[in-house]
Formats: C-alpha cells, sequence, structure tokens
C-alpha cells in the first residue's frame, strides 16, 4: 500500500522547519517538497526537511493527503488553482499566513467542496535571535489556526495534530480578530520602518546621516527584504492596516504637541509608561508566560485524519507529556 504523501510547498523558514520537525520521530508518510528556488530546495533537502524534491509542482502535489503550503500571500490563489486537480480526495490544504480572513476567501472562490483548507500563523517569539530553518523552530511557541466554521473538523484535527507534533501550541483564533492584532503588532510596525526609511534616504542629509546611523536605526528600519511582498500582504489587510495607522497616528499627534508645547513633564510620563509597558511584553515573551492564553483542549482526539498520518502516536505522545 502506498504511503500517504505530505507535499510542502515552500521550502523556506516555515516549510522547511515543519518538514523537518514532522520527521524527528519515525512515522509512516512521504514528505515531498516543491521550491521555485532550486538552491532553496536543495537546502531543505540536505537538512532533511524532505525526503525528495520535485521542481514540478504538479508531481510534488500529486495525489498529496496533506499540502502544506508555506508560499507569500501574493502566490496563493494562482497556487490553488494550479493544485487542486492534483490532490486526493478529501484532501487537506494548510496554508501559512499572517493575515487569514482574505486567504480564506480566495480558498472559498477557488477550492471545490471535497479540498479542505485550513489557514495557520507561527507565532516566533525568539527576541535577538537569527531565524533560520530548523528542527525545533516551532518548540514551546504559539501556532494560531482558522477555520471556516463549515471546514469539517476533521481537518482542524488533523492540522491540531500537525501543528502538536512540531513542537509547538496550537491555538484557535477568530480569524478577524487575529488579522486586526496582526495589522497593529506586525504589519505597522514594518510600515513604520519602511517609512523611516523612506524619510531618511530622501532627505538630502542622507549621504552624512548614513554614516551616523547604526544598530538603533538598523533595528527601528528592519521591514523585510521583499517591498512587493510587504506591499500586498498590506493591501489583502488594508481595512485593518487603515484603522491601526488612524491609531498610531493620534498617539503620534499626541506626543508631538506635546513636544512643541515643551511639556517635558507629560512627555516623560508617555514614554516611561510606554517603557515599563514594551519591559513587561519583552520579559512574558521571552518566558513565554502570558496573562491569559486560550489553547487548544489537550485530550486524544483520534479522528480520521490523524490515523491517516500519525496512527497511535500522536496520542500516545500527549499521554507521555501528561504522565511527565
Amino acid at each position: 500500500m502506498a504511503k500517504s504523501r505530505i507535499a510542502i510547498i515552500g521550502l523556506g523558514l516555515t516549510g522547511a522547519s515543519l518538514g523537518a520537525a514532522l520527521q524527528r520521530e519515525p512515522l509512516d508518510f512521504e514528505i515531498v517538497g516543491h521550491d521555485r528556488e532550486p538552491e532553496v530546495a536543495s537546502a531543505a533537502k540536505r537538512m532533511g526537511a524532505v525526503q525528495r524534491t520535485e521542481w514540478n509542482l504538479h508531481s510534488a502535489c500529486d495525489k498529496a493527503s496533506l499540502v502544506i503550503a508555506a508560499t507569500p500571500v501574493n502566490e496563493l490563489p494562482e497556487l490553488l488553482e494550479q493544485i487542486q486537480e492534483d490532490l486526493s480526495e478529501g484532501a487537506v490544504i494548510f496554508a501559512i499566513s499572517d493575515v487569514m480572513q482574505p486567504v480564506l476567501d480566495f480558498a472559498r472562490r477557488a477550492l471545490p467542496p471535497h479540498i479542505h483548507f485550513v489557514v495557520g500563523h507561527p507565532i516566533y517569539t525568539g527576541l535577538g535571535s537569527v531565524l533560520e530553518p530548523r528542527a525545533d523552530l516551532f518548540d514551546e511557541i504559539q501556532f494560531a489556526i482558522g477555520a471556516d466554521v463549515e471546514t469539517d473538523p476533521s481537518a482542524v484535527e488533523l492540522i491540531n495534530n500537525l501543528v502538536a507534533r512540531a513542537g509547538a501550541t496550537p491555538l484557535y483564533v477568530d480569524v478577524l480578530e487575529h488579522d486586526g492584532i496582526i495589522s497593529m503588532v506586525e504589519h505597522l510596525p514594518r510600515l513604520m520602518g519602511a517609512a523611516l526609511m523612506q524619510a531618511c534616504s530622501a532627505n538630502p542629509s542622507w549621504r552624512d546621516s548614513k554614516k551616523l546611523a547604526a544598530a538603533v536605526f538598523a533595528k527601528s528600519t528592519d521591514f523585510g527584504e521583499n517591498g512587493k511582498e510587504l506591499a500586498r500582504t498590506l493591501f489583502v489587510n488594508r481595512e485593518n492596516v487603515l484603522r491601526s495607522l488612524d491609531t498610531f497616528e493620534e498617539v503620534l499627534k499626541e506626543w508631538r504637541q506635546t513636544l512643541a508645547a515643551e511639556d517635558e513633564e507629560t512627555l516623560s510620563a508617555a514614554l516611561t509608561n510606554a517603557t515599563e509597558e514594551h519591559i513587561r511584553w519583552e520579559r512574558q515573551a521571552r518566558l513565554k508566560d502570558w496573562d491569559r492564553v486560550v489553547e487548544f483542549p489537550k485530550e486524544d482526539q483520534r479522528g480520521m485524519f490523524q490515523q491517516m498520518f500519525f496512527g497511535g502516536l500522536m496520542g500516545n505522545r500527549n499521554k507521555k507529556r501528561t504522565d511527565e
């Protein structure tokens, strides 16, 4: 009997790390990888993230029961259109994205009813560390998971087990609330960094200013390496981003007025409060100890999709952790 196939499309940080994490314990399925960049695919194969790679997308997805789509959001609609005919009946597509509702909308329009779709967003909290593909990347992090209300529960169950298998804590989220929060804590900071870079580099003094710019400037303007990808992400989540911009502009306007009025006491109090909030948040992030965290239930749930890939191993692993 042929092994069930997992296809990982996109073998960068998340895709390669998921493939490696799933294989830390031997399991009876095949992991096939595909990436548009041959060098990226080769690197993933060398690190053991996939058992083999396919240059042809359709060959990678042929008869796959699970597809992990770790691609930029702007590439997802085309990907869904291309691969739907290649998949097994009842297959699950798990898209990795920091924007959820638009991605679910893409899938609803593009996929037939017999293909299930779930979206996930890993919350990397390795403050100060360099993110690179590795098998333990997801250990003890939260992995947000979202789906439509019509999504087959067994598909969500499979993704729950897969995320837990990778070492992360599955976290149910309301997709609309998720996108609103992410616009403030992830998209807005990147947009601000890009705006600061644009303002500084367009200034006539930039020729001399860049000689004085150092670590603080580098940290503040680190908005990623792909401007087109960021633009697409901001566009698909634009309503939330616009609301977050309004909130930020109000704070900036208030602080500007305080500075112009030479009200040092008020500005000092505001900045002190911001400093304390940042220290509190960073401590919680480093310790992974939050005031309120809503987690998946930890009971052993063995449905059809879990048995397809994980058999009894997932349940045994959860039981072992509980016993410990």
